[in-house]
């Protein structure tokens, strides 16, 4: 793990994301992936595209690789606190809910449409959500089928995207009144990993200080990425990996606003 020792500054180059592969959190690790490798061997997500059905076994296995994920995410936190940083995230900051989440699975897309689904708040977040495409749109010039990455040659461009975005201050569709995250049980790992060892008034784009602020996305490792990539070919859902856009295909174009369970 990378030695974020207390006395370095927020504009140290040496600050790299850890990525804390020991005794303690390589087995979280190992059986996140076997639980994603026994996700994806069941035959309602090889038959998903054809049926739009999911047993209620797939949710009880996604339950518990966010629980291992998170059990993952207290343990590199304290290490970290223990070498003197602090972690500004706490319950109620929304203060990154501005950005436009990336790098969602389809397997994740699916966990939080039946959330909002089981809820009786899916049509109401899907408007919220076709309003931030909106936004994004209005950034990028772009409609819906260039929101997707497609390989390393359009990365800076992505990239570019998703800051433009954040320049909008254009508040997260899951947020309410109170700033509380709508979807927080199932938010995906893009929102799980990041956090912020600086000031949250620095998390702001505008903020003259931005560059110079530590914000750290705790990333699983192991064979965790290449399991949902292995699903997503499954699922061929043909959705973007931007939370809104991604959502707002899948409610519209792939599930028509049907239940899956």
């Amino acid at each position: 793990m990378t030695d974020l020792s207390a006395d370095k500054r927020p504009s140290d180059s040496s600050i790299t994301i850890p990525q804390l592969d020991d005794h303690q959190s390589r087995p979280l690790m190992a059986k996140m992936v076997r639980l994603l490798r026994e996700l994806g061997g069941l035959k309602e997500i090889e038959r998903f595209r054809q049926n739009l059905r999911l047993p209620q076994e797939a949710l009880r296995l996604s339950r518990r690789v966010f629980q291992l994920y998170d059990e993952y995410l207290g343990y590199v936190l304290k290490k970290l606190r223990g070498k003197g940083w602090q972690v500004y995230c706490v319950p109620g900051c929304s203060a990154c809910c501005c950005c436009m989440p990336a790098g969602v699975s389809n397997w994740e897309f699916l966990i939080i449409y039946d959330h909002l689904q089981q809820d009786g708040q899916l049509s109401r977040y899907f408007r919220r959500n076709l309003e931030s495409c909106q936004v994004l749109a209005r950034v990028s010039g772009q409609l819906f089928d260039g929101w997707a990455r497609k390989g390393s040659a359009d990365k800076s461009r992505y990239d570019r995207l998703l800051h433009n975005y954040s320049l909008a201050e254009h508040p997260c569709a899951f947020l309410d009144e109170s700033q509380k995250c709508q979807i927080y049980s199932v938010r995906p790992l893009s929102c799980r990993m990041h956090f912020a060892f600086t000031p949250p008034e620095l998390c702001d784009p505008t903020h003259p200080q931005f560059a110079q602020a530590v914000r750290l996305s705790l990333n699983p490792h192991g064979d965790v990425d290449e399991e949902l990539q292995k699903m997503d070919s499954s699922l061929n859902l043909g959705i973007s990996d931007l939370l809104a856009p991604g959502l707002v295909s899948l409610t519209a174009n792939v599930l028509r606003f049907s239940p899956i369970l």
